[in-house]
């Protein structure tokens, strides 16, 4: 277990928890080094990233991140990136005709993300707002520290690599103490959840779904400390015989960890990298992660757009009111252009209902077996604003609104009838 502790704490290189942590190592002491790594922060397109821009470099986060890969023997150069990329993500990848050409690229995008989908202040949650924001970011950069490692040291992966790189993520997050594993644990699987299970790619995709990365997290970090991560399990629905094989889960990682990585590591400079407490935030820290948290609104904006064939097609909504969101309220009807969209307006909360009709019979509403349904009043003819729940009028009849699950990592949502 001992050389496991050293070779994880390897890769924790992408605990790169400078995000939040002090410096590395205090004024005057040798930081560990390798000139096989670069960073760069580039400045964003869009002035909305340059205080982000500031806020990552006032963390040190590619300076940090770079100490922490320093123990890896690399074959070739390797580049750290800070980009504006246009859409959200976060990706180890190769360009060719850069140098160096591997690289790791965090978007500002991403980073945004992030934060909008913690906690919002004054939301009841089991969960911190730094806890999320942190955790999963160190989650996510140790995935793509992940797929890093398997390109660049030749590393063999049976079965798909998303699924290697979350592994090798999970893995490493348990070679630390047990504040630091389980910051990183709840992050990443709350984001897992909560986000990733939004969409949730085709069965045909590299990736998992959301759910099944969420319950794979949960299942390594269990195999590796029962009694600490007991409490997730619990609440999870985990099946009782999945929960039971998952040390022997653990184990697989572990061997094949300790097979494929450990000889790359450079021994003297993983001990300098061991030798720091990760994930401690300063109050500073702390209080910048807090300010970040009163920004983030829990509103968004909503657009429906009319892509079918059906004319003069109209759509009502049930929604929370943003200056009344204790109350929900369903409000009809808005016309959808022929082939276009329209802009509704900005509404509260995490979720919505919503029916629309058009010629010729075509209606869009949920079937009676749906569960998450709602059964609400209409009127076909003329406009009406109600409060949800009410009994049906004259002239009313009772009709199935679908519910939307607003992505957490967006501002705003547009819904697409075809």
């Amino acid at each position: 277990m001992k050389s496991i502790m050293r070779i994880a704490a390897l890769s924790v290189a992408l605990v790169w928890t400078a995000l939040v942590a002090q410096p590395a190592f205090a004024q005057g002491s040798s930081n560990p080094t390798n000139r096989q790594i670069a960073f760069s922060y580039l400045p964003p397109k869009s002035t909305k990233y340059l205080p982000m821009l500031e806020r990552l470099k006032s963390f040190q986060l590619l300076e940090q991140l770079s100490q922490f890969l320093s123990p890896l023997r690399l074959p070739h150069p390797f580049m750290l990136v800070v980009k504006e990329c246009g859409f959200v993500n976060a990706q180890f990848i190769i360009i060719p005709q850069d140098d160096p050409a591997w690289r790791i690229e965090l978007c500002y995008e991403f980073v945004e993300a992030l934060e909008r989908i913690g906690p919002k202040q004054g939301q009841a949650s089991e969960y911190s707002y730094e806890e999320v924001v942190v955790g999963s970011l160190v989650g996510v950069l140790l995935h793509e520290g992940g797929h890093a490692v398997f390109n660049m040291l030749d590393v063999p992966v049976f079965g798909r690599e998303e699924d290697a790189a979350d592994e090798m993520s999970t893995f490493i997050a348990m070679q630390f103490n047990k504040d630091v594993a389980r910051t990183v644990i709840r992050g990443f699987a709350y984001m897992a959840k909560a986000w990733f299970s939004l969409g949730a790619p085709l069965y045909s995709d590299e990736h998992g779904t959301g759910l099944q990365r969420y319950y794979n997290t949960l299942c390594l970090a269990y195999g590796a400390d029962p009694a600490l991560f007991k409490d997730l399990i619990d609440k999870s629905d985990m099946p009782k015989d999945r929960a039971a094989n998952c040390p022997n889960e653990y184990q697989q990682i572990r061997l094949a960890f300790e097979k494929t990585v450990y000889p790359f590591i450079d021994q003297d400079l993983m001990r300098k990298v061991q030798a720091k407490q990760w994930l401690k935030m300063s109050p500073a820290q702390v209080a910048a992660l807090r300010q970040q948290q009163q920004k983030q609104q829990q509103t968004f904006t909503f657009a429906a757009c009319n892509l079918s064939a059906a004319t003069n097609v109209y759509i009502a909504l049930m929604v929370r009111e943003v200056n009344d969101p204790q109350k929900w309220q369903v409000h009809g009807w808005f016309p959808l252009p022929d082939g276009g969209c329209n802009y509704i307006g900005a509404f509260y909360g995490d979720s919505f209902y919503w029916y629309a009709f058009g010629n010729d019979n075509n209606v869009w509403s949920a079937a009676d077996t749906d569960r998450t349904m709602s059964k609400q009043c209409i009127d076909a003819v003329n406009a009406f604003d109600e409060w949800a729940g009410a009994a049906c009028k004259s002239g009313q009849v009772v009709a199935n609104f679908r519910r939307w699950e607003v992505d957490p990592s967006s501002s705003g949502t547009t819904l697409k009838l075809n």
